[in-house]
């Protein structure tokens, strides 16, 4: 990653989105769960911090490939963890 500070950005900014779109369920959307969209919401800020976190710290800073490596598998769980979410999110309204 070339830089932790638009990585962290970025993860802030699709937090924020998703969040969003879960309160505007809450607010807008008649006949949604209350209780479920609090935990998605819940959920996406856990989100939130676990991987800012993760993108502050990352495992071997002496070699270049597994620092490499961590930022790429930091990426692939920060997808699989949004898409399970907008899942989530889309679910409230059935």
């Amino acid at each position: 990653m070339a830089k932790r500070r638009i990585l962290k950005k970025s993860i802030s900014r699709v937090a924020g989105e998703l969040f969003s779109e879960a309160l505007v369920c809450k607010l807008f959307i008649p006949g949604t769960d209350q209780e479920k969209t609090e935990a998605v919401m819940t959920r996406i800020l856990d989100m939130q911090d676990e991987f800012v976190r993760r993108a502050s710290h990352p495992d071997g800073k002496d070699n270049p490939a597994l620092v490499k490596e961590y930022y790429r598998k930091l990426r692939v769980d920060l997808q699989t963890e949004v898409d399970a979410i907008a899942a989530q999110i889309g679910e409230l309204n059935k």
